[in-house]
């Protein structure tokens, strides 16, 4: 399984291009795919539909190859070099996304992780999950689309690094970027491990939320805090 970037995307402009970019956004499409049948022993091709995908890289920008993009490897392509120049569906996806899976919602989907979480004529909030990296040529590409708007990408790593991206004319400028962040205190590239192994203490507020509390008792330097 892959690390998981956790993504909060803000979108403010004029209550026409907002209505147009959630439009655009929830497009309901179907693809196909190859993957293994379990029943056949054998590679398959399978269509999914996204009746209401709420926010979808597909429907930001789709592969021109759809014969290839459907396919695990690109024959065309030495799948022996990583360098994610194929035209397969991970390739192509890593290299136009930033990341190797769309986030849309497809049908039949039980817990969905995409959510619109907030809604104004004059702005949009999502929340998404994507695999290893911010999708951000996905959200530069949106950004051309709709010059007028602004875009704010959120995002945090599940081991703790993250940052944030302004969006403007698909230039993106970075606000903020940090390797953690306390989760109490919310300061930057403050949390740092004990040679005791005692865990992550910050060292802004000396929260102890990401530590080990019995090693802190017989920490020399640390059993302080737990008084």
């Amino acid at each position: 399984m892959p690390n998981w970037v956790y993504n909060y995307l803000d979108i403010a402009g004029s209550k026409e291009d907002i209505s147009a970019v959630k439009s655009q956004l929830n497009t309901p499409f179907t693809r196909m795919h190859e993957q293994w049948s379990m029943e056949t022993k054998q590679m398959e091709f399978t269509e999914t539909t996204y009746s209401n995908p709420i926010f979808a890289f597909w429907n930001i920008i789709k592969p021109e190859d759809l014969e290839t993009y459907q396919l695990q490897k690109d024959p065309n392509h030495d799948d022996t070099i990583i360098d994610f120049q194929g035209n397969n569906w991970y390739d192509w996806n890593v290299r136009n996304w930033g990341t190797k899976w769309d986030v849309s919602v497809r049908d039949g989907e039980e817990y969905p992780e995409t959510e619109l979480t907030n809604e104004a004529e004059d702005m949009l909030g999502y929340r998404f999950n994507t695999a290893w990296s911010p999708p951000l040529p996905a959200i530069a590409h949106l950004s051309t689309l709709y010059p007028e708007l602004t875009f704010t990408l959120s995002y945090e790593e599940e081991t703790g690094w993250g940052g944030e991206v302004l969006f403007v004319e698909g230039n993106g400028a970075e606000i903020e970027s940090y390797e953690n962040k306390c989760r109490d205190c919310d300061s930057l590239n403050t949390l740092d491990y004990c040679e005791n192994d005692c865990g992550e203490i910050c060292l802004e507020c000396k929260d102890l939320g990401e530590a080990d509390m019995e090693a802190v008792a017989e920490c020399e330097v640390h059993s302080v805090l737990l008084n």
